[in-house]
C-alpha cells in the first residue's frame, strides 16, 4: 500500500462522511456505510480496505465494482441493492461473502453464484432473473434466498440446489405449479409463494416440515389439506376456492389459518385445537358451527363480510378471544347478545364504516407528529414538542427495517403505529418493537387500535420475527388491559432511560 493512495482513499472516504477524522488507517475501516449516495462508480483503491466485514452501497448507480476489492478477504456481509447491475459481481465470490443482497438490480445472469461457498443468505428480489437453476454449488450452506419479483415461471430445476435452505421466498414470480420436486426442501421452514399464478400442488409438499407458508393471490381452485405436521400458519387469502377438503391429520399445531376472499360457502374446522388466528373474511359463509368452541386458545377471529345472521351461544365462552371481526353481515339481535356477553370492546361492529388500516405515506407525517402529542400527554416520560415528534417521525419514515401505519377515515389520519426491526441475542433473530399507538379520542373503542395492532402482529409474522415487544406506561392500567387481552404478555423487565445533555 502507498500511503498516497491511501491518504487519496480517506480524503474520498470522508468527503462521503463514510468515516470519522480520527480514524488513521485503513486496518481500522470495519464497517462501512456508503448507502444512497448516488455514486456511479468507487476509487480503484477501495481494495485498500482489507479489514471490511460489513459494506453497505444500497441506493446507488453501480453497475461494476473496483478488481481491487479481491483483497478484501475479510469481507463477509454485502449490500448492493437498489444498483444497476445485471449480473452477479463476479470478483466477490472469491470472499467470505456470507450475506448478499442485489434486489432491486436489473440482474437476470447467476451463474457466478456457484463460487460462493459460504453464502447464506442471498436477496436477488425484484430483479430480472426468469430461471435460477444449476448456479449454486451442491452442498452449499445457503439458508435464507429471497426471489421475489421476478420473472420466474417454473422451480421444478432449482429446488435440488436448495436442501439447506429455510426461508424461501418466490413472491410475485409466474410460478403455475408446486412440482415433485418439492421434496428436495428438507430443512424448509418458512415458504412464501404469494401473488403467483400456482393451480397445482403435488403430494410431496404435504410431506415437508415447513412452519409457515403464503399461497394468496393464487389461481387454487381445489385443495386437500394434509399431512404437513410442522405446519403452524397458513395463508390462502385471494384464491377462488371451489372445493376446500381438510384431513384429519392436517397440520397438528397450527396457529394461524387465512382464506380471505376465497369463496368458501361453509365455515371450514380445523383438526389444530392450539389454532390462536383464524380469518374467514370476505365469504359467503352463512353459520358459524358450535364446534368453534373447542379452538380454546383462539383469540383473533375475522369473520367481516359475509352472510352470518346468527352466532352460537358457545361463541360467549372463548375467554381467550380478544379481537372478533365481523362487520359487514346481517348480525340479529341473538347475535349481538352474544357478543355482549363475550365482550363487546373486542368486537368491531360499533366502529365507524369506512375507517382503513394503511401504510403511512410522506404527507401523514405532520399529522402523525401530532397524533404523538397527544400519546405524549398521557405517558409521564415523555414531552410534548411537535417539531422533534416531527423530526424524529421523519428519520422513522425514511429508515430501513420500519413500518408505519395509520388509520384513515374520510382522508384523515385518525390512528398511528409504528414498527422497528431490533435484533435479539436471546432469540438469535430479528424481533419487532411496537411503539407510538395512539388513536383519536373521538374514535377510541371502536375497533381501531386492535385493527392497528393486528395488522402489524401480521406483518412481524410475514417478516419472519421472532417476536414483537412494547413498553407501556406503568400507569397507564388501561393500556395494559389492552396488551393482554390481544395476547401480549407482561415481562419481568424494567425499561431505563440514559439521556445525553448534549
Amino acid at each position: 500500500m502507498s500511503e498516497p493512495q491511501w491518504e487519496s482513499l480517506r480524503a474520498w472516504l470522508m468527503a462521503q462522511r463514510a468515516i470519522v477524522p480520527e480514524v488513521k488507517t485503513p486496518a481500522e475501516v470495519k464497517r462501512l456505510d456508503l448507502s444512497n449516495r448516488a455514486l456511479q462508480s468507487l476509487p480503484e483503491s477501495f481494495g485498500l480496505l482489507t479489514e471490511l466485514v460489513a459494506l453497505n452501497l444500497g441506493n446507488n448507480k453501480l453497475s461494476v465494482l473496483p478488481e481491487s476489492m479481491a483483497s478484501m478477504m475479510r469481507l463477509s456481509n454485502v449490500d448492493l441493492r437498489r444498483n444497476a447491475f445485471t449480473a452477479v459481481p463476479a470478483l466477490l465470490g472469491a470472499l467470505p461473502i456470507r450475506s448478499l443482497n442485489l434486489s432491486g438490480n436489473r440482474i437476470s445472469a447467476v451463474s457466478e453464484l456457484v463460487r460462493f461457498t459460504m453464502l447464506r443468505v442471498l436477496d436477488l428480489s425484484g430483479n430480472v432473473l426468469e430461471g435460477f437453476d444449476n448456479c449454486l454449488s451442491v452442498p452449499n450452506e445457503l439458508r435464507t434466498l429471497n426471489l421475489a419479483g421476478n420473472y420466474i415461471k417454473d422451480i421444478a430445476a432449482m429446488l435440488a440446489q436448495l436442501t439447506s435452505v429455510e426461508r424461501l421466498n418466490l413472491e410475485g414470480n409466474l410460478i403455475t405449479r408446486i412440482p415433485p420436486e418439492a421434496t428436495y426442501l428438507s430443512s424448509l421452514l418458512e415458504l412464501e409463494l404469494s401473488d403467483n399464478r400456482i393451480e397445482t400442488i403435488d403430494k410431496a409438499f404435504f410431506t415437508l416440515g415447513v412452519e409457515s407458508v403464503n399461497l394468496a393471490s393464487n389461481r387454487i381452485k381445489e385443495v386437500t389439506l394434509h399431512g404437513l405436521e410442522e405446519l403452524e400458519v397458513l395463508t390462502l387469502d385471494d384464491n377462488a376456492l371451489s372445493s376446500l377438503q381438510i384431513a384429519d391429520d392436517f397440520a397438528p399445531y397450527l396457529r394461524a389459518f387465512s382464506c380471505d376472499g376465497c369463496g368458501l360457502t361453509a365455515f371450514p374446522m380445523l383438526p389444530s385445537t392450539s389454532l390462536g388466528s383464524l380469518c374467514y373474511s370476505s365469504n359467503a359463509i352463512a353459520d358459524v358451527p358450535e364446534t368453534i368452541s373447542r379452538y380454546t386458545e383462539l383469540y383473533e377471529l375475522d369473520i367481516d363480510g359475509n352472510a352470518i345472521v346468527d352466532l352460537p351461544e358457545e361463541l360467549a365462552n372463548m375467554k381467550s378471544l380478544n379481537s372478533l371481526y365481523i362487520g359487514d353481515n346481517p348480525l340479529n339481535e341473538h347475535a349481538k347478545l352474544v357478543i355482549e356477553v363475550l365482550h363487546p370492546e373486542i368486537c368491531d361492529i360499533n366502529m365507524k364504516t369506512g375507517i382503513t388500516i394503511e401504510a403511512a405515506t410522506e404527507e401523514d407525517l405532520p399529522h402523525m407528529a401530532g397524533l404523538l402529542g397527544v400519546l405524549f400527554a398521557i405517558e409521564q416520560d415523555f414531552e410534548i414538542d411537535f417539531d422533534k415528534q416531527l423530526s424524529g417521525i421523519t428519520k422513522l419514515y425514511g429508515h430501513e427495517g420500519t413500518d408505519l401505519l395509520v388509520a384513515r377515515h374520510e382522508g384523515k389520519v385518525v390512528g398511528m403505529l409504528t414498527m422497528q426491526r431490533l435484533i435479539s441475542s436471546a432469540e438469535g433473530d430479528y424481533v419487532g418493537q411496537i411503539e407510538d399507538l395512539v388513536v383519536r379520542q373521538e374514535y377510541r373503542k371502536m375497533g381501531v387500535g386492535s385493527r392497528l395492532i393486528n395488522k402489524m402482529r401480521f406483518m412481524a409474522q410475514s417478516y419472519g420475527y421472532k417476536r414483537i415487544q412494547l413498553a407501556a406506561d406503568i400507569d397507564n392500567e388501561n393500556a395494559h388491559n389492552f396488551y393482554t387481552r390481544r395476547g401480549f404478555r407482561r415481562t419481568n423487565l424494567t425499561v431505563f432511560h440514559f439521556k445525553n445533555n448534549f
